[in-house]
Parts: C-alpha cells; sequence; structure tokens
C-alpha cells in the first residue's frame, strides 16, 4: 500500500509475483530468475528453498525473531502448496501437479532411506548446484527439486555463509533473509488471490472460506486489482464480480 498513489498503481501491483518486493530490496539481480519463471513453478521453487532453509535453521536461533518472519514464511509457503495440490481452480492455470508429481519422485529416489525432515533437508541441501539443474537432469523430468536447492543455496550465500569465499566475514544475517521469503511469498500470495475469479471465492465461501478468499476481500478493501474500480474523485472502491 505504501507503493501505491493513483489508480495505475493499485492495478499494477497485482501483476507482481515477487518482482516487487526483490527490486525493492535489492536483490532482484540475484533472484529474478525465480519468480520470472511460470507462477506453479516459482511458487515450488521458493516452496522447497523455504522448506529447505526452515529445517536447517529453525533450531540454531535460541532467541525468537522479533516479527518472526521465518515462521510467517513457512506458514505462507506451505498454505500456498495446498492451493496449488488441492485447490488448484483456484490458481493461474499452469501445470503444478505435473511438476509437484515429478519433484516428490525425484526427492523420493534420492532420499531413498527414511530419515527426519532435518536430516533429510541437509542431504539435499548437501548437493552441489554448481551446474545447471535443469541441463543436468533434461527436459523429461518436469522436477524442480535441485533448482529450488539452488534457490536455497543462493540465498544462504547472499544473506548468510557465502562473502567467506570472497575472503569477506560472513554477515549471518538470517533475519534479513527471512524478510526477503516472506516479502515474495506475501507478494505471491496477494497475486494469487487477485488472479483467482470471484466465482470460486464465492464457491469457496459457501464450504467454510478460504484464506486467499479473506485476502482478496482485504485488497478489495483497500481498492487494489483488477476486480476494483476505484471511482474519480472519491477514495473508494468497488468490487466487480464477474458472473
Amino acid at each position: 500500500m505504501k507503493s501505491t498513489e493513483d489508480r495505475t498503481s493499485y492495478k499494477r501491483i497485482t501483476e507482481h509475483r515477487g518482482q516487487w518486493a526483490l527490486q525493492r530490496m535489492g536483490y532482484y539481480q540475484e533472484f529474478g530468475w525465480s519468480v520470472e519463471a511460470e507462477f506453479d513453478e516459482s511458487i515450488l521453487l521458493w516452496h522447497i528453498a523455504t522448506d529447505l532453509l526452515y529445517h536447517e535453521t529453525k533450531h540454531e536461533n535460541k532467541e525468537e525473531p522479533e516479527h518472526n518472519d521465518q515462521e510467517i514464511s513457512q506458514n505462507i509457503s506451505n498454505y500456498m502448496l495446498f492451493l496449488l495440490i488441492v485447490r488448484p481452480f483456484m490458481m493461474p492455470a499452469g501445470i503444478g501437479q505435473i511438476r509437484f508429481g515429478d519433484t516428490c519422485a525425484e526427492a523420493s529416489n534420492f532420499l531413498q532411506s527414511e530419515g527426519d525432515i532435518k536430516e533429510c533437508a541437509e542431504k539435499i541441501l548437501r548437493v552441489s548446484t554448481e551446474y545447471d539443474p535443469g541441463v543436468v537432469k533434461g527436459d523429461r523430468s518436469k522436477s524442480v527439486l535441485f533448482t529450488g536447492c539452488k534457490l536455497a543455496h543462493l540465498l544462504k550465500e547472499q544473506f548468510i555463509d557465502g562473502n567467506e569465499k570472497k575472503g569477506i566475514k560472513p554477515m549471518n544475517d538470517s533475519d534479513g533473509m527471512w524478510r526477503l521469503i516472506s516479502a515474495v511469498w506475501v507478494e505471491m500470495l496477494c497475486y494469487a488471490a487477485s488472479k483467482c475469479s470471484g466465482q470460486y471465492h464465492a464457491k469457496q465461501l459457501s464450504k467454510g472460506g478460504e484464506l486467499l478468499t479473506v485476502v482478496w476481500f482485504l485488497m478489495a478493501h483497500l481498492g487494489m486489482g483488477e476486480q476494483y474500480r476505484i471511482e474519480e474523485g472519491h477514495a473508494r472502491a468497488k468490487l466487480i464480480v464477474a458472473k
């Protein structure tokens, strides 16, 4: 809302699904590729990276962060994956379920023996992503497991331990990393809410409601999105629900 000043910017905000957050915080050059992919692919990439980093670091900090961006990121990440797999009709069209299936199959094949979640995360994070995972696995599989792992490595390199390679003392800015991750997730959530048809929001209301619809209504209240018309001369918006 701080970035919206006129009718054009109110509509423009729902065309971003992580780009604005990365640009505003100065990391688009490093991570822009991950949000310029197809939306379902971006969700899976950021879900994998979020999950790996969450389970690797959640026991490291003894003190709770002031705004708990780590928990916020994990919760929205899990919710967006739930929508992609269980409520695909509420999401922009894509091949999310195929990508999810291939990614699960590759994870299962790679991990083989069972372990706890933290051990699995550590094993995946130990994989080198020096080479493009897409080139290594070929075109047949739609799995994004190791591309998501690459994103996790890049986030760690940027915020935690990467500067060591350049002979610079590591920043260890874990809080900054989670602020960025949570900002991207919030933007993805708002994008998904604005792109979901009004009839599907209404359908889910009759079945108990959905967080995505609450976000949609909040955005309507603030006058943001394609479904909202801001009247000339009035600081209010009208919600337009197509039949």
